[in-house]
């Protein structure tokens, strides 16, 4: 069977069957001449590991961002279609884009000025409408969930044609107001701008949504949520630098959008996502068949010598953390030892950090500072305040037993030859739930048996996993995050309500004071978690950050031990990556946004 197809012009449709059967663990020839023969590049088409190798083949895709089965709103939704703004969480810091300026006009106000230079594919003016039609579709839709949270915009409207006004229920500073508006970063909606505003369809949904009650608009809510709509093999139109040129078994061809406001900056003529077999783009990259890959990289130390003479990492400050997670009691019935703080930094003090070096294999990185809930990448490079102000922290992980030691005692514990005991005279022992991959758990065991605590190990299934994380029914269990910004890290769905569901931490605690005394010589301060960050995201006054790390440190519902940095990877032989820093190395979908920069782009350098 050919592997050689056109869904666009052909109409045809591969499922996911063909793609098993036919496509050769996607090294075939690819649509289109200019593939460089599968192991090198002509310059004139870049090409891009498709990372959703385990999701939705390139033909069953489609644009709408509210229905989230078979998506293809980030991959390659964020390379056709502009955003108003390009936040970088680890900058902390905007970028224009479509937008060309924006200010706050009142402390819940913020006013956007669009520039007059985007079209559509089709020649059409970008226009405000666009945009806020797409917000409104959001709104509607969170307004009608059953979710308690409060809603951090209230309304958005079309000034005019280049002119948005965004009313947000709270008063946030300029930043935080940018980055949970025009500039978010996280799910469908940040790649881009998907609604026409006279588009039929999506005209249709928002008529329905906005003016619509009751089972009308239930109805409205349910097919948008599970149309998709426009598939990607529909010749839809975007906005960006490239636009859908050929749809294949295994690849998605883009052509550049010569009227693109920024299309000068662009050497090549096509963008290509590939689709593989693995999940991982370590052999497709170092074999040539891709110039770049979003993610997977560092990779193992005994695969490195296999790498690119040109290679080159982007999206360096981005990482993710490895944690032990500790079900800190709060409102659940299961009794478990590590329900006291004081416990929980008895087992942070035992653990031995150094003893994880040797288990490592040149990903995972030992977190060297003290627990903080800032990103390694930023402590590391030091320009952050935070990174001052964690010298002053409780820093665990250093196998000091005897510290460990007087915490147990002063909660009643006891030690009969070589062994702990509870305070009511039975065996100490800790169940770990999951994990018994992970190094840093191994380690963690080991250090606690021989201190003498008795551990277990317990495996179960996702389901149970969810079901026993969310039910507080475990000791100690792993748990990851991305650690992408320092913001990012503190948002209020992730910290007081995410974590706060699987840890149980209570949302208001005291806390030792000072800063950096966890004796307190100077007594408490009660921190409620929630109206802290708010407080922060609302003055943008960085002594909540602080306090709120050191919360953290002094809580423990979580203690990253390990990070991970979370890179991609281009063959810098051949192609240029240029733009600024903090989106080059702090911005997820960095290859996307380069092209469509002003002072950016991906060039072909030979």
């Amino acid at each position: 069977m050919g592997t050689r197809r056109n869904f666009i012009k052909t109409g045809a449709v591969a499922g996911a069957t063909l793609l098993a059967g036919c496509s050769n663990s996607g090294d075939d020839p690819s649509p289109g001449a200019n593939d460089g023969g599968g192991g090198g590049t002509n310059g004139n088409r870049f090409r891009v590991f498709d990372p959703l190798t385990s999701g939705a083949t390139p033909s069953e895709r489609h644009f709408n961002p509210w229905n989230p089965t078979q998506t293809g709103c980030w991959h390659p939704g964020a390379a056709i279609f502009d955003r108003l703004a390009v936040y970088s969480p680890t900058q902390n810091e905007a970028y224009p884009l479509m937008a060309e300026s924006w200010e706050m006009s009142g402390d819940k106000t913020l006013e956007v000025t669009l520039s007059d230079k985007w079209t559509w594919h089709n020649g059409d003016q970008f226009v405000a409408q666009d945009w806020v039609m797409q917000q409104q579709i959001e709104l509607a839709i969170q307004q009608a969930s059953d979710s308690e949270e409060e809603q951090l915009i209230k309304s958005v409207e079309a000034i005019d044609d280049q002119h948005i006004r965004i009313q947000l229920t709270d008063s946030l500073s300029e930043i935080f107001a940018v980055q949970n508006t025009i500039g978010i970063y996280n799910g469908n909606l940040a790649r881009g701008i998907f609604t026409k505003h006279d588009d039929s369809k999506w005209k249709g949904w928002h008529d329905k949504l906005v003016n619509a009650e009751g089972s009308e608009k239930q109805a409205a809510i349910e097919e948008i949520t599970t149309t998709k709509y426009p598939m990607i093999t529909d010749d839809p139109i975007g906005h960006g630098p490239f636009q859908i040129s050929e749809v294949g078994d295994n690849i998605i061809v883009m052509s550049k959008y010569e009227d693109h406001p920024n299309a000068d900056n662009i050497n090549f003529d096509e963008f290509a996502l590939k689709l593989f077999s693995t999940e991982k783009p370590t052999q497709p990259y170092t074999s040539g068949k891709v110039d770049a890959a979003h993610k997977g990289f560092p990779i193992e130390d005994d695969l490195k010598s296999r790498l690119p003479e040109g290679h080159t990492l982007f999206r360096e400050g981005r990482s993710s953390n490895k944690l032990f997670s500790f079900n800190c009691g709060h409102d659940v019935d299961y009794d478990s030892p590590v329900n006291n703080v004081n416990v929980r930094k008895a087992v942070c003090h035992v653990f031995d950090r150094k003893q994880t070096t040797t288990l490592l294999q040149g990903v995972d990185r030992p977190f060297e500072w003290a627990p903080c809930r800032v990103p390694g990448k930023v402590l590391s490079n030091g320009n952050h305040e935070a990174s001052e102000w964690v010298k002053d922290f409780t820093k665990y992980g250093e196998n000091n037993t005897k510290r460990a030691g007087e915490l147990l005692r002063r909660e009643g514990y006891q030690k009969s030859n070589g062994k702990w005991m509870t305070p009511d005279g039975k065996r100490f022992k800790l169940n770990i739930m999951n994990g018994a991959d992970r190094p840093d758990i191994q380690v963690l065991k080991q250090n606690l048996k021989d201190f003498g605590i008795e551990t277990k190990q317990e495996q179960v299934d996702d389901a149970t996993f969810d079901d026993r994380r969310v039910n507080g029914e475990y000791d100690i269990m792993p748990d990851g995050s991305s650690a992408n910004g320092v913001t990012a890290m503190w948002s209020i769905g992730l910290v007081p309500d995410w974590i706060q569901s699987i840890t149980h931490f209570k949302p208001e605690r005291d806390v030792p004071m000072p800063i950096g005394d966890p004796e307190g010589s100077s007594g408490t301060k009660t921190i409620n978690v929630e109206q802290h960050i708010r407080k922060w995201q609302s003055t943008g006054d960085s002594k909540f950050h602080h306090e709120l790390m050191w919360w953290w440190n002094q809580t423990l519902p979580e203690a990253e031990m390990l990070y991970q940095p979370d890179a991609g990877a281009y063959n810098g032989s051949s192609w240029q990556l240029d733009v600024d820093s903090g989106i080059k190395n702090g911005v997820d979908d960095a290859l996307y946004i380069a092209p469509k920069m002003s002072n950016g782009t991906i060039q072909y350098k030979g």
